[in-house]
């Protein structure tokens, strides 16, 4: 039997306290986002502190109160916590690289180049003066790119069975077959734009609608999908001005 090295995408939810009714509550709006796509997800929960005496075995029935599943935690954790954790049977993960120490706050007009976590040689970007995020090149089959408190830009395809998630907008130039979520802190006002729309599912601020619900019209056609009185709407791209 051999042994593979796999890449795999997982939700990652920071933890700041001990806590834990904020980890409920941003767990719950994770799923009410997409109820069908985030039931049951695996989920990862970064420690912030490792100071934090948090009790794990009560972690364990947060998340699985708010249908998530518990693969592990992460961060700068101390000899306690690991050990309080693994008594619980919950796994320690570690970083491939530096262990999740606090990030320097990125000086404006700068480029932060973040090392992707497939085998592909691919490119992703912040630049923090545009508050855009960009992944060049295409997003594959279990693949999850999340653009936080940012607008995302896709240069190529997103593949059947890959999500990409912003809290702004979501522009694909490429083929859309797996699912896009826009707004996903509930800002309503965004909008995903898509060069040929094929989706599993597409959501802006939790409002979102599954492949066989959408308009046959607008299959594997230009669009844009934004949201009025509540309801999502598909434009052609071509109309947009």
């Amino acid at each position: 039997m051999a042994l593979k090295s796999l890449n795999f995408a997982l939700l990652v939810v920071n933890v700041k306290c001990a806590e834990l009714i904020d980890l409920a509550d941003e767990l719950n709006q994770k799923r009410l986002m997409a109820p069908d796509f985030f039931s049951y997800a695996p989920v990862v929960v970064a420690l912030d502190n490792n100071n934090l005496e948090i009790d794990f075995l009560e972690l364990k029935k947060v998340v699985a109160a708010q249908r998530f599943i518990l693969v592990g935690i992460s961060g700068d954790l101390s000899a306690t916590q690991k050990s309080n954790a693994q008594t619980q049977g919950i796994s320690i993960l570690r970083s491939s690289s530096h262990s999740f120490k606090k990030k320097e706050k990125i000086r404006e007009n700068e480029t932060l180049n973040i090392k992707p976590k497939t085998e592909s040689i691919e490119q992703e970007m912040i630049n923090t003066q545009v508050k855009t995020k960009i992944h060049n090149g295409r997003v594959r089959s279990g693949q999850q790119i999340y653009a936080k408190e940012c607008d995302l830009i896709i240069n190529g395809d997103v593949g059947a069975g890959a999500e990409v998630i912003a809290d702004g907008n979501i522009h694909i130039y490429g083929a859309l077959r797996g699912k896009a979520l826009a707004g996903a802190m509930g800002e309503k006002t965004v909008s995903i734009f898509c060069q040929t729309f094929s989706p599993e599912l597409v959501s802006i601020a939790g409002v979102y609608k599954l492949s066989d619900a959408l308009p046959v019209e607008f299959s594997g056609k230009s669009c844009v999908v934004s949201m009025q009185d509540e309801q999502l709407v598909l434009t052609s791209l071509n109309k947009v001005n």
